[in-house]
């Protein structure tokens, strides 16, 4: 049984690859014109904001005031933060794991908790008011927060006899259910979004066993607005005038997504796919301008954008074999990431008039080496919230309003022996000119804060500091940067520490996820990031068990942060390892892993990397898969960047 926050995982489960080339115009992005007739700047440059190191662990939201709420990984679950245009602030929590769902021009942001019982619960949350536990409609169970409109009022799933339902809550009313489509054992409901007239839609159950797009209002209640009868239909939006936006499967006979769209006057319009086996929609503004992907072939996907004027338009790529559009704004501005020449991951910004351009090419002053890999969301005005090898980062349209310091990423190997020092540096912009205070470094491994060797002239600069690890493991090395206003940015990167005698496998990279590897978002296909330690014989292991340094396994995709508490080789034979053991996700223990993975190969030919991790249901003892990437169509996942070396 699926539980609520494997549903909400729905917004992360939209990627994969696409091919195409587009050639890169050297000028900067002309805007097209917002909805109200003004104009954006046509040479748009951004300056940039760190917000948080590390992985996201849901995708963030920004408001039309340029606030931004996101939830990052961390090992023990997941953490929540604001950013209220100025400074990032913990969103705290009901007892445990916080993720931050969505979040509205007010800047109330909804999702959901565990409590200190381990009970997820949907909440709300608003500077100054801090975190208001909003229940479940039946006062038992369990329940998620979806989405928020700007009169506060949320929508969501709650659990009670294992059946998810969705829900409504405001601070007027309170919390109510929305029903089902159908009664009795087996119904089921669950939101997916809602506008400001308070029009909520999402999927339920039907008496077939059959999940139907439904449109809910007070007037009306629950209504089956799937004219179209799909097997499935899952909602990502809805429009200004009640108009709803989803992705659906037409039947068992035909298991591929396609866009559709309700109106009250036409019912369930499917979109089409523009000529490939399936497309999906990930955004939608209230005007109803689309952007999402389109599957052109095995694994292979592109970039769309979709009008009423228009259609449904490939985007393109920025010359290499990948694209997806992860958001839109009223101005018809679509982000999202695209493979360039060199098959990197590069953040995109798309118009109509321009095309598809890299955002790593319009930064203002942009820090030493930051990279930028994908933008997730975009404003009205043209603010957009990206990921990068320096953690998430805001981009705000340059208006000469300066930012603090700007951070790039932290500098050091990927790979080093233990009693061998690292050495570390980070570079940085002082974009308000008030000058540093201090470089620290947190290197992971109790060893406490060290202060780092600063060198800055004309507004930037940069700190180095080096540390020796005492033993193998996994260590996150963090460097914090304090300006002379006494406001800090941090970034961080981890570090692999082998034996100094070897006899260790380890390594460290990211791995291309393929669709269908991982259960809860069988449509994710993207990047997942790893980091491997392992003793090669049983008695290495034996001593690093007993000095408190466990081998250990670290996997990051979006929704699954796997960490081991035990790793063992089972088999070796030439470059390729053999490892199993068990470990957590998200703090919760029983899940167990298998690893098959091979050295990084000469001339920079990929390696292979197949994980499975499963546990056991509660219930019934039987194996759950939550990732296998070798059952996947493409087969088993393929080391695309890293090092992994057996000494």
């Amino acid at each position: 049984m699926q539980r609520v926050r494997e549903m909400l995982l729905v917004a992360l489960a939209v990627a994969g690859t696409a091919a195409a080339q587009q050639a890169q115009p050297s000028r900067p992005p002309q805007l097209a014109a917002a909805t109200d007739g003004k104009h954006v700047s046509a040479n748009t440059t951004y300056r940039v904001i760190n917000l948080a190191p590390g992985l996201l662990a849901t995708l963030p939201r920004i408001n039309a005031g340029g606030q931004v709420a996101f939830s990052m990984q961390a090992d023990a679950g997941a953490v929540a933060y604001f950013y209220d245009g100025s400074s990032v602030q913990d969103i705290g929590t009901l007892g445990g794991e916080t993720l931050a769902n969505d979040l509205n021009d007010l800047g109330q942001v909804t999702g959901s908790s565990l409590t200190a019982g381990g009970v997820q619960h949907a909440f709300v949350w608003r500077a100054g008011a801090g975190m208001l536990d909003i229940g479940t409609p039946t006062g038992g169970g369990e329940s998620s927060g979806a989405a928020i409109n700007r009169h506060g009022v949320v929508t969501g799933s709650s659990y009670a006899d294992f059946l998810p339902r969705a829900f409504r809550w405001s601070a007027a009313s309170g919390s109510e259910s929305l029903g089902a489509l159908t009664p009795g054992l087996g119904s089921a409901s669950f939101s997916g979004a809602l506008n400001d007239g308070g029009l909520i839609a999402g999927s339920s159950a039907t008496a077939d066993g059959s999940r139907h797009a439904f449109a809910w209002t007070r007037g009306s209640g629950m209504v089956d607005i799937d004219t179209l009868n799909s097997y499935d239909a899952l909602v990502v939006a809805v429009g200004a005038d009640g108009e709803v936006a989803g992705n659906h499967i037409p039947s068992l006979d035909a298991i591929a997504y396609r866009p559709f769209l309700w109106t009250r006057a036409g019912g369930m319009r499917d979109l089409g796919t523009a000529g490939g086996s399936a497309a999906f929609v990930t955004a939608m503004t209230p005007g109803l301008h689309m952007a999402g992907l389109i599957n052109v072939g095995d694994d292979v996907q592109r970039a769309m954008s979709w009008t009423r004027s228009g259609g449904m338009r490939n985007l393109g790529t920025l010359g290499g074999a990948s694209s997806r559009a992860d958001g839109v704004n009223a101005a018809g501005q679509i982000v999202g990431f695209a493979e360039d020449k060199a098959g990197d991951w590069r953040a995109f910004v798309w118009t109509a008039p321009q095309g598809m351009l890299d955002l790593n090419r319009y930064l203002r002053r942009a820090p030493p080496g930051l990279v930028l890999d994908d933008a997730l969301a975009i404003n009205d005005s043209g603010a957009i919230v990206a990921t990068s090898n320096a953690g998430l980062v805001l981009l705000r349209p340059d208006t000469g309003r300066p930012c603090g310091h700007l951070l790039g990423p932290v500098v050091a190997p990927a790979l080093v022996k233990a009693g061998v020092p690292l050495q570390a540096a980070v570079g940085f912009v002082d974009e308000d000119g008030v000058g540093t205070r201090s470089v620290s470094w947190s290197w992971g491994d109790g060893s406490g804060a060290q202060a780092g060797r600063v060198s800055e002239r004309a507004g930037a600069g940069s700190a180095s500091a080096s540390h020796s690890f005492a033993m193998p493991g996994v260590y996150r090395v963090t460097a914090t940067v304090v300006d002379r206003k006494g406001r800090n940015t941090a970034v961080s990167h981890e570090v692999v520490v082998t034996a100094a005698a070897g006899g260790m496998v380890a390594g460290s990279g990211v791995v291309t996820s393929p669709a269908g590897a991982f259960r809860q978002a069988p449509l994710y296909a993207g990047t997942a990031r790893f980091s491997l330690i392992a003793p090669l014989a049983a008695p290495l292991a034996a001593t690093a068990s007993a000095a408190g340094m466990p081998a250990r396994l670290h996997f990051d995709l979006p929704g699954l942060p796997f960490r081991s508490q035990d790793v063992r080789m089972l088999g070796r034979q030439g470059t390729q390892g053999v490892f199993e053991g068990s470990g957590s996700v998200k703090g919760t223990g029983g899940y167990r892993f298998r690893l098959a993975t091979s050295a990084t190969l000469p001339g920079g030919r990929q390696g292979r990397f197949a994980l499975k991790i499963w546990h056991a249901d509660p219930a019934s003892e039987r194996e759950v898969v939550d990732y296998d990437n070798t059952r996947a169509p493409s087969g088993g996942g393929l080391l695309a960047k890293g090092t992994i070396v057996l000494e």
